[in-house]
This record gives structure tokens, sequence and C-alpha cells, in this order.
């Protein structure tokens, strides 16, 4: 075998191992943002918005959230699908 056949072969392998170890850093990830949330006064800088626009969109059913006494918080993967489903995409 020619040492170039070799460095191929050890260049393919590698590649494949990369992209095993970025499909799992991607699913863990996913999980850990699944999983995660903030508070209102996070969504509100977040979303760069006031406390009473934030109250509307809880109110018409926009976000997601949960209250907890007078405490109110959002799983990010909710805020994803907020901005996914109203996401219009650029027209020329």
């Amino acid at each position: 075998m020619a040492i170039k056949e070799i460095d191929n072969l050890k260049l393919k392998e590698v590649e494949e191992k990369l992209e095993i170890t970025i499909t799992r850093l991607n699913k863990l990830q996913g999980n850990i943002l699944e999983k995660q949330i903030i508070d209102n006064s996070d969504f509100l800088r977040l979303m760069q918005i006031s406390n009473s626009t934030a109250k509307n969109w809880r109110n018409k059913g926009l976000i997601a959230f949960c209250q907890i006494e007078n405490k109110i918080y959002y799983k990010i993967k909710d805020i994803q699908l907020m901005l996914d489903k109203h996401y219009r995409s650029f027209k020329y």
C-alpha cells in the first residue's frame, strides 16, 4: 500500500470519528436546551420587550409559560418554538 493510500484511510477514519462526535454533541446540546428555563426578567431582556408585552403574549397564548406563585418561567424550547412559528422568510 502506498503511503498516500494509508494517509487517506487514516484521514477517513478521523473524519468518521469527528462526525460521530459532532452528532453526539448536537444531541447533548439539544437535550440541555430542552430542559433549560429562564425567568420573566431574563425573557424580557432576551426578547427586548416590556413586561406588558410579555403579559399580552401569555394572555394570547403566543408563548407557553409556567407560573409558580408570582414567578413566571419559560422553557428555552418554547421560546424557540414561538419564534419558529412566527418566522417569516425574507422576500425579494
